[in-house]
C-alpha cells in the first residue's frame, strides 16, 4: 500500500502549496514540527521537492497557543501519544513512495538547526510553536537556513501574540522589510 497525499486538503500546509510550487522545482525543505506527517506528506505529494527534512522530538509537551493568550496549557500530548505520532509519521513516510526524498532529524528543534547549512533550504514549514518566546527563537534559529528569495511559512497565524508578533521582531533583526502575509490559519513572508 502507498499512501497518496495528492490534493490533500485536510493538512495545516494545505493553504501554501501553491505558493511553494511558486519556488520552482527540485526544491529543498523543512518542516518543523511533523506530528503524524500529515503536512510533510502533503508538500511531498504536491510539490516538487529534491529533499525535504522533517524535524521533531516526539516528546511529550504542551501548547499555549491561543488566539487570546491567558498562559494556560491549552492541550497537552503525553509521550506515550507522541511515540504513536511518530509512529504514525514514520509509516506514512515509509509508504509515501518517496522516502528516499525525506530526512528526519528526531531532535531538540534547536539542536537540529545545527544539522542544517545556512542558506540551503528553498522553504520552512513552521509548525511547532507552543509560545512566544520558543516562536522567536527558533524562527530566528532557522531563519539563516532559508535562500535569499526563499519562503519561512508556517501555521497558527491567528495565534498574534505568540506567532505574529514574535515572527515580526525576527524581520526586524535581521532588517528584512517583506510583509507577513496570512490567510486563514497560515503565515509566509519573503527572505
Amino acid at each position: 500500500m502507498t499512501y497518496s497525499f495528492k490534493n490533500h486538503d485536510k493538512a495545516d500546509v494545505t493553504n501554501l502549496i501553491m505558493a511553494i510550487n511558486l519556488l520552482g522545482e527540485n526544491l529543498v525543505g523543512l518542516e518543523l514540527g511533523v506530528f503524524q506527517g500529515s503536512s510533510l506528506m502533503t508538500i511531498l505529494h504536491n510539490c516538487s521537492i529534491k529533499k525535504l527534512y522533517g524535524v521533531d522530538h516526539w516528546k511529550g509537551y504542551t501548547d499555549y497557543l491561543s488566539r487570546e493568550p491567558n498562559y494556560q496549557p491549552v492541550y497537552t500530548v503525553s509521550d506515550e501519544d507522541s511515540e504513536y505520532n511518530k509512529l504514525t509519521a514514520l509509516h506514512r513516510i515509509k509508504h509515501s513512495g518517496m522516502k528516499d526524498k525525506v530526512t528526519i532529524i528526531e531532535a531538540d528543534s534547536l539542536e537540529a538547526v545545527k544539522k542544517i547549512k545556512d542558506k540551503s533550504l528553498d522553504f520552512i514549514f513552521f509548525d511547532a510553536m507552543m509560545d512566544e518566546d520558543q516562536t522567536y527563537n527558533e524562527a530566528l534559529a532557522y531563519y539563516p537556513k532559508i535562500k535569499s528569495g526563499g519562503y519561512f511559512m508556517g501555521d497558527d497565524a491567528f495565534c498574534k501574540e505568540q506567532v505574529i508578533m514574535p515572527l515580526t521582531r525576527v524581520l526586524k533583526h535581521y532588517k528584512n522589510v517583506n510583509s507577513i502575509v496570512t490567510y486563514g490559519r497560515c503565515f509566509m513572508f519573503k527572505i
